[in-house]
């Protein structure tokens, strides 16, 4: 699903209608956009597989999951979870295990195997008092257990640059290579160049491309930052 070396990932967190009309405008952009980002409220209000289905009529962007957050609960129901997103036609499925434990993340990981739905893993959010209830090393240990179980796509925030090196690296003494979904760009204070540069390969963004009055040209332009920071990052 992520064979793009970098893109762009809006989160539709509007009604459904917005939703769609974002998908509209940016279907043409093949190269820039990455998937497509659907929420709980979202789905909440109209059910994940309506909103699924609504967003396939109108373009063929991978739709990305995240239930804000899934994989918290245990084993058994993780896997029902998994089999519910699946059903629903969601191509990758966002899973936060903090808290939960390593048998909820391994029944997470084999379940989206299962069901055919690329795993991503949360690292860590991106307001600070995120790791205020976990050990220090919480994000690392999840890091290194998921990369074990097969996962190789992860959120991290875009606002914390810092821990996106630190993240790239431990995959790189693992000999891996990992691909980072980083959210927290503009309002929250990351930016899309800045993310890319520490590591970052795709940046999630939300409110900069739905309140922009053109969503397409908002994408064009947030592209060509990430873009020649790739260009400029040592791996």
């Amino acid at each position: 699903m992520f064979n793009y070396q970098l893109g762009i990932i809006p989160a539709l967190d509007v009604d459904i209608q917005k939703a769609k009309k974002i998908a509209e405008a940016v279907k043409g952009l093949k190269k820039e956009i990455a998937g497509l980002k659907i929420g709980s409220i979202l789905c909440w209000q109209h059910g994940l597989p309506k909103v699924v289905g609504e967003l396939k009529k109108v373009c063929d962007f991978p739709v990305i999951f995240d239930a804000q957050k899934a994989c918290t609960d245990i084993p058994d129901i993780v896997r029902k979870q998994a089999k519910v997103v699946a059903n629903a036609g969601v191509d990758a499925f966002i899973a936060a295990p903090q808290g939960a434990g390593s048998a909820t993340l391994t029944a997470f990981v084999d379940a989206c195997k299962e069901y055919q739905i690329v795993p991503i893993v949360v690292l860590e959010m991106t307001h600070p008092e995120f790791s205020a209830f976990l050990s220090r090393d919480a994000a690392e240990r999840i890091l290194e257990k998921s990369i074990d179980l097969g996962v190789r796509s992860f959120v991290a925030p875009a606002n914390k640059p810092e821990r996106l090196k630190l993240y790239k690296n431990i995959a790189k003494k693992k000999r891996e290579v990992i691909k980072i979904l980083s959210p927290g760009v503009g309002p929250q204070g990351g930016g899309p160049d800045t993310a890319v540069e520490a590591g970052a390969d795709f940046v999630i963004v939300g409110r900069a491309i739905y309140k922009a009055g053109e969503p397409k040209e908002e994408v064009k332009r947030i592209y060509d930052l990430i873009d020649k920071a790739y260009s400029s990052r040592k791996e």
